[in-house]
């Protein structure tokens, strides 16, 4: 019943955007010809009409306006209806010249792509403001094993869109009477990843119990039975959990999109790569083009092609360092590079040499991998594939995400992968591109926020009462 009553709402919805988004054609006809408007102008619009509208769903599907809009940010949300129009305008354009609908004025579509921001941008607004009356000022309590954890996880709600959390409080793990009478403060309940399994499970039951929401952070082996398969031997029922790995069958397909779209790009941006070779010569001493050792699928090793964003040999003193936010090592055309994500633009080449793909992992240094794989043994899975120039962990995580929570997003897209998943998240590299924030540097910890944090969970006051004792 609840599916159902969901596919409707989403039906409605999409109609609602279909009808809105038309609704401003005909406005920017009416205003263009002062309401007398040509027949032989319409025309092309009604020829058109079941395409553009056939654009829209596409466009608002692909940009993720058909999920779950709960909890995200509002700038999020108008980032994304803006793209979605442009990319509706583009097609319609394109579809004009390829129908040569010359007559379809292309004073309209610019007028219409214009109205259409504010219309559909406060359609979706109002949506947004109902769904954070219902879902939203939610008194969070966080529960885990340690403080360190507890305090990590309030500054992800403190840093969330304004308006969705409030931190109640952290409790431990062990403390279950105290548990039992928070449950009535409280209205969502969030798990730390430290949790032991038995807690985890006993937690869960009691927030059920008591009808509160759950936000728990997966495990990977959680991760891993995502799109498995049930299965029954003899009177018992199983999952089947398969390695994460492409079927030969995707494969092929991302393969032939790979070089598709690839050898496409190249010949699109090398007026842009030419200019930034030049720019990085001028500006800096040393090469344009920085070559360095990753792993790629299976472990292998191969030479990843970037344009250089530091100085020449920015890690001569200090080893092999993350980048920080604010690194003084990044030169100044380094960091707008950096921040719009045009340094990756050679990896196109490694693309086309079948080395990477454009959507997969991130790849990493073999001297983090064998860090990372100490402390974090399903590290491993995300060579399972060819590590890509952008990932769902690129456009979901930021550039400063821990290590074990990228893991956790490039697991899922291992396991969830499909051919219009790689279109989604190529779209979506636009949306992270101009929203430079995204690309921030490793962001180091603050200690006056985590005294603050401290001192609302009320150990900070009670630590510096036992010093002074």
């Amino acid at each position: 019943m609840r599916g159902n009553t969901l596919k409707l709402r989403l039906f409605l919805l999409a109609m609602l955007d279909v009808g809105l988004l038309n609704a401003c054609y005909v406005i920017a006809f009416l205003s263009r010809f002062s309401f007398d408007v040509p027949l032989r102008n319409v025309k092309p619009y009604l020829a058109l009409f079941p395409w553009i509208s056939l654009f829209c769903l596409i466009a608002f599907y692909m940009f993720d306006l058909y999920s779950d809009w709960k909890r995200k940010s509002l700038h999020h949300l108008l980032y994304t209806i803006f793209l979605s129009v442009l990319l509706v305008m583009v097609l319609t354009m394109s579809m004009t010249y390829m129908g040569k609908g010359f007559s379809f004025p292309r004073s309209v579509i610019l007028f219409a792509t214009f109205l259409q921001f504010f219309v559909l941008g406060f359609s979706r607004y109002l949506i947004w403001q109902l769904a954070r009356k219902k879902h939203g000022s939610k008194k969070v309590l966080i529960v885990g094993d340690s403080l360190d954890s507890g305090v990590s996880l309030a500054e992800k709600c403190m840093n969330h869109s304004k308006g969705w959390f409030i931190i109640h409080g952290f409790l431990p793990a062990h403390s279950r009477r105290l548990l039992h009478k928070k449950m009535a403060e409280v209205d969502v309940v969030l798990l730390g990843p430290d949790l032991n399994r038995e807690d985890k499970a006993e937690i869960i039951s009691l927030c059920i119990k008591h009808e509160k929401e759950v936000l728990a952070v997966p495990e990977m082996v959680e991760l891993l039975a995502i799109e498995s398969e049930l299965q029954q031997i003899d009177d018992l029922l199983v999952l089947s959990i398969q390695p994460p790995r492409f079927v030969p069958r995707k494969l092929l397909i991302k393969r032939c999109f790979d070089l598709l779209v690839s050898g496409f790009l190249i010949l699109l941006l090398a007026p842009v790569m030419l200019l930034l070779y030049v720019l990085i010569k001028l500006t800096s001493p040393g090469p344009a083009i920085f070559k360095q050792e990753r792993l790629g699928e299976g472990g292998r090793s191969y030479l990843i092609y970037k344009f250089r964003s530091m100085v020449v040999d920015a890690e001569k003193w200090t080893g092999p360092v993350l980048a920080a936010a604010k690194d003084p090592r990044i030169t100044p055309i380094g960091r707008f590079m950096r921040s719009t994500r045009l340094d990756e633009i050679p990896q196109l080449f490694n693309v086309l040499k079948g080395e990477m793909s454009l959507v997969g992992p991130r790849p990493e240094r073999p001297f983090f991998i064998q860090q990372f794989q100490e402390s974090i043994p399903d590290y491993a899975y995300r060579l399972s594939v060819k590590p890509g120039i952008t990932g769902l962990a690129q456009i979901l995580a930021n550039y400063s995400t821990k290590v074990e929570d990228k893991l956790r997003f490039d697991i899922l897209y291992v396991k969830t992968y499909s051919f219009v998943l790689d279109i989604k998240i190529l779209l979506q590299t636009i949306r992270v591109v101009l929203q430079r924030e995204q690309a921030a540097g490793v962001a180091y910890e603050n200690d006056e926020n985590k005294k603050k944090l401290l001192r609302l969970f009320g150990y900070y006051d009670m630590a510096n009462t036992a010093n002074n004792e």
